[in-house]
This record gives C-alpha cells, sequence and structure tokens, in this order.
C-alpha cells in the first residue's frame, strides 16, 4: 500500500512539475515540449502501480459491471439528455427576444437600421485587416518597435476591439431570431437570422486575419493583450480564443445548415448576400488552412490556466522575499560618502547597485541586481540643461506637475530628492542617499548629447507611479522593473547598445546583463563612460575606490555573499 501511495505521488510531482514549466515558460521556448515530456513520465509510476494492483481491479471490475448492468440505459439516455441541454443552451437564448414584441412594421424599420450598422462595422473590419496588413506592424519583433509603431499598433487595436464589441451587441440582439414567427412572418425571420450570421461571419474571418498576420508572435501577442489606452486586458486572447471555442464551432455548423433552409426567404441586398457568402468561403478555407489553432487554443489555455494559478504565488513569495534580509550590519555605503562623491554626477546618470544579504538577491540573475536614473535637483537640472535654450523644469512642471512637485520636495530625513527608480512599491523618486544606501555602486554614464538626456529623462518621468512589474516582462508598459525603467527611458531618448533577451519566455535586461553590456561599450568612442565605482570588501565591512578595470569585472562576480573577497 505504502509503494502505491509513493508511486502516486511521483505522478502529482510529474504533474506539478508540468504545471509549473508551463506557467513560468521555463526553457521557454521548449517549454511545452518539456511539459509533455513530464507528463508522459508521470504515466510510469501510475501504470506500475495499475499493474501492482490489476489483479484486484479485475474482481472489483466483475462486481462493478454487475452492479453497474441495470443501469446503462439510464446512462445513455442522461448522456443524450445533456447533449441535448448543451446543444439547446449553446444555440437558443432563455431570455426573450426584444425583436419578439416588435410589430412587423416596427421590426422592419429597426432591421434598417441594424443593416446599415452592419455595412459601417463591416467596412472598419475591412479597413482594420488592412491597414495592418498593408504595414505589416503585426508580424514585427517587437523590441525594433519604434515608439510611433508601438502607438499606432494600439490605437488601430483599440480601434478594432471596439468594432468586435459592437459586432458583439449585433449578434446578441438578433441571436433570438427565432423567436420571430417563420411561418407568420418568413421573410423577417430569414433577415433577422441573416444579419446575426453575417456579424458572425465578418467578425471572426476578421480575426483569423490578424491570427495569421500575428503568426505566433509571442510577444506581440502580449502586446495586444496589455490593457490600458481603453484596451481591456488580454483582448487579443479571448478574440483567437473564440475562434475555436465549442460554442462557436457548434453555432456556426448549425447556421451554415440553417442557412440553406431560409435562404429562399431572404430579402436583403443581393449584393451584400453575394459579399457574406464570399467571405464565409474565405472563412472557411482559411480556417481549414490554419487547423492547427484547435490545438494551439487549448494549449494555450492550459498554459494561461497554469500561469494564473503560478503567478499569485510569484508575487507574493517575492514580495515577502523583499523584506528578508539575513544580516543586522548596516549598508556599507554611508550618506557621507555619497555627499563626497555626488558632485560627479549628472543628470542622465544610470546608478547600479548591489545590497549583500538580500534574499531578493538569489532570484535574480547575477552580481548587479538593480538600476536607478539620476535626475538631480531643480537647480542641477538647471544648470546642466539650461545650454538647450529652453527652461527645463517649466517643461517638466507643464508635462508632469506631478514630477515637478515631487522633485522640489526632500524626504523625511531632509535629503533632496535626486533619483528616479522602480522598486517594490513602483516607480518612485527618491533621495540619492535613501537610493544608493547600498554595499556596492557604479555609475555609468550614456555619451549622448543633452537633448537626447533630457528626453530619456522625460521618458522615465512618464511613467512616475507605474506599479512594480512582478511578471517581470519588458513587453508591457502598465508595470516596470527597475531595469526597464532605465532601459525605456534612454530607448525615448538615444539608442544605445542595450539589448534585453528572451527569458522564460518574457523580454528581459537584468541589471547585470546591462552593467555587462555597458561594460562593452565603455571608452572614449563607446556608448559609456565609467564615473564611479564604490567597491565593498564584505569580509572587512570596507568600501574603496574602485577603478574601471575593477568595474569591468564586477558583472562576472559571484553572487553569493559568502564567496565575495
Amino acid at each position: 500500500m505504502l509503494k502505491n501511495k509513493r508511486l502516486l505521488l511521483l505522478t502529482l510531482v510529474a504533474i506539478l512539475a508540468a504545471v509549473v514549466v508551463l506557467g513560468m515558460k521555463v526553457a521557454y521556448p521548449s517549454h511545452r515540449l518539456i511539459a509533455f515530456i513530464l507528463l508522459g513520465l508521470g504515466w510510469i509510476p501510475l501504470i506500475i502501480s495499475w499493474k501492482i494492483n490489476r489483479n484486484l481491479l479485475h474482481e472489483q471490475k466483475q462486481k462493478l459491471k454487475k452492479k453497474a448492468r441495470p443501469f446503462r440505459a439510464h446512462g445513455i439516455v442522461a448522456v443524450l439528455l445533456l447533449v441535448a441541454f448543451y446543444v439547446t443552451w449553446a444555440l437558443f437564448p432563455v431570455e426573450k427576444s426584444p425583436l419578439a414584441d416588435l410589430p412587423p412594421d416596427a421590426l422592419r424599420a429597426e432591421m434598417a437600421e441594424d443593416f446599415s450598422s452592419y455595412l459601417m462595422l463591416r467596412e472598419t473590419a475591412d479597413d482594420f485587416a488592412a491597414a495592418f496588413r498593408e504595414t505589416g506592424l503585426l508580424g514585427k519583433e517587437v523590441s525594433a518597435l519604434t515608439k510611433n509603431e508601438r502607438s499606432e499598433i494600439r490605437q488601430r487595436w483599440r480601434d478594432g476591439t471596439m468594432a468586435f464589441v459592437e459586432f458583439d451587441l449585433l449578434k446578441g440582439k438578433y441571436r433570438g431570431f427565432y423567436q420571430i414567427d417563420y411561418i407568420a412572418e418568413p421573410e423577417l425571420h430569414a433577415d433577422a437570422f441573416l444579419l446575426a450570421y453575417m456579424a458572425i461571419i465578418t467578425q471572426y474571418n476578421t480575426c483569423l486575419q490578424i491570427v495569421e498576420l500575428v503568426d505566433d508572435n509571442a510577444f506581440m501577442e502580449t502586446l495586444l493583450n496589455e490593457q490600458g489606452e481603453g484596451i481591456p486586458s488580454d483582448s487579443y486572447f479571448f478574440m483567437k480564443q473564440r475562434l475555436t471555442h465549442p460554442n462557436v464551432v457548434l453555432r456556426l455548423n448549425a447556421a451554415a445548415a440553417y442557412y440553406e433552409l431560409v435562404k429562399k426567404d431572404i430579402t436583403l441586398d443581393p449584393a451584400v448576400v453575394a459579399d457574406f457568402e464570399a467571405r464565409r468561403k474565405s472563412f472557411i478555407q482559411s480556417l481549414g488552412a490554419n487547423a492547427e489553432i484547435f490545438i494551439e487554443n487549448p494549449l494555450s489555455v492550459l498554459e494561461r490556466a497554469a500561469f494564473e494559478t503560478l503567478l499569485p504565488v510569484q508575487k507574493k513569495v517575492a514580495v515577502q522575499m523583499s523584506y528578508i534580509r539575513t544580516t543586522d550590519r548596516d549598508y556599507l555605503i554611508t550618506p557621507e560618502m555619497l555627499a563626497e562623491h555626488q558632485p560627479k554626477l549628472q543628470p542622465g546618470d544610470i546608478l547600479i547597485q548591489r545590497r549583500n544579504w538580500h534574499m531578493t538577491n538569489i532570484g535574480i540573475p547575477g552580481f548587479w541586481p538593480h538600476v536607478a536614473l539620476y535626475v538631480g535637483t531643480p537647480d542641477e537640472l538647471n544648470a546642466y540643461f539650461s545650454e538647450l535654450g529652453f527652461q527645463p523644469l517649466e517643461t517638466i512642471k507643464a508635462l508632469y506637475p506631478d514630477v515637478f512637485q515631487t522633485l522640489e520636495t526632500s524626504d523625511e530625513d531632509g535629503y533632496p530628492i535626486r533619483v528616479i527608480e522602480a522598486i517594490r512599491p513602483g516607480v518612485v523618486f527618491q533621495s540619492l542617499e535613501t537610493s544608493a544606501r547600498c554595499d556596492y555602486l557604479a555609475v555609468i554614464r550614456p555619451n549622448l548629447g543633452k537633448a537626447e538626456k533630457f528626453k530619456a529623462l522625460l521618458g522615465a518621468f512618464s511613467n512616475y507611479g507605474k506599479p512594480y512589474d512582478l511578471n517581470f516582462d519588458f513587453t508591457t508598459e502598465n508595470e516596470l522593473v527597475c531595469s526597464e525603467l532605465v532601459y525605456k527611458a534612454y530607448k525615448a531618448g538615444g539608442q544605445l547598445p542595450l539589448i534585453p533577451e528572451v527569458i522564460s519566455g518574457r523580454r528581459l535586461l537584468p541589471p547585470n546583463l546591462l552593467a555587462e553590456q555597458a561594460v562593452e561599450s565603455i571608452g572614449p568612442d563607446g556608448a559609456f563612460s565609467f564615473v564611479l565605482f564604490l567597491d565593498a570588501v564584505e569580509k572587512t565591512d570596507e568600501v574603496k575606490l574602485g577603478d574601471i578595470a575593477a568595474f569591468k569585472e564586477s558583472w562576472q562576480r559571484p553572487k553569493w555573499d559568502v564567496l565575495q573577497e
């Protein structure tokens, strides 16, 4: 009995491991294959357990068969009833249709107005798909998109999703077409049915065209799924899923059969009917050519369910780890040290930081776990950017009044606000003495013009107040991590040789990778200049002034505190 329990436990472990691999996208893009392998391995102990108990199961099986035989017919009838209930529920709405109470003349007027709405929606859907097809934006790498291209995608997608909502309203209104008496008003009945059917086909045909244009571009899917700017959350996911949803497949097949019965009674414009039939044919052909979507969609649902199960756990663990520091000593870099070196800093400098003995360091790859962006005080900003020919503070005040107000304040210890960074509470402003109160601090300076640096700062300011991204994904814009704030600020201000990588299915540029890439471009003719390195000596609790050579090798240091010199 104990052996069986152990075997079943192994199966359960394999299932849980498969869920983790799917949800966290471990070993992306092979995570689905690995999950299937794990599930396959889970069958081995289950089969062994079954063989051990085969004789017992055989005896029980015969008894169960004998007891169940009288109820076999009941089971068949029950299944048939369930199928009939599902079909009825999927095809025929329970609620009474508002169309059923309208007199024929009023119904004709209502349908004429909705027919005009359908024609406008059809044109909108065609323009929506054509625009994306002509620009090729949906097939581009998200990392290569310009700010304007990204904005265009989001704007067009918002307009498209609004059109889809209008289609849904039209479909919902005419879903109860069957409540119009076919015997008394065959033409009204047939036209009402066709309005619903045309809305379905036109909408889904457009959806399928968009799916073909995205063509499994996972990061583009993430961009389209992001909530904001009038776009609902997960809009692309649900749009794609509806193409293979059992209810939709059932309704499409039932509608195709019913259309052949009532098309003789249809009075709508023959040209529109012919256009509908062409769209229906195109949709069926395209769906057949993309038959893999019937496999991919269920896998996406499974993957998403695993992700949504694990993400709250991941977030809770990350938040709890952020509170844990396994030492009671103070940080080695003091406010006095920072005051000594602060005059070396300029607005736009990148602060690279490490705090030893923090549990969060375990989950962040490499030696350097945090970066921030130096802004400076209002006086520093005015002095540094004065040669640009405008008042920088007035520009900041006009664009981001809350940022301007914050920059003119001090923290609770009286230190002026000088730094913007993404930490656990989100994107915040802090004093240098708070932000850089750490054990190791490096400062690098992008070799860009002041106009580009000011633009980068404005890019960072635009994210002020956004929450911290505990999913750690650079593709989204609503939430940010520390290195994402710096990377996207300078992507807005001027291109730097900082390139995110795909890690567990997410585009990321961890702080240590940012440091590594910056090191490769440090020098008079490079993209960065070295400014400062305050290097800790963990064993003696000292801080020394490191040189450029020490900083260049720092990203290769062991992340484990006990291994540091």
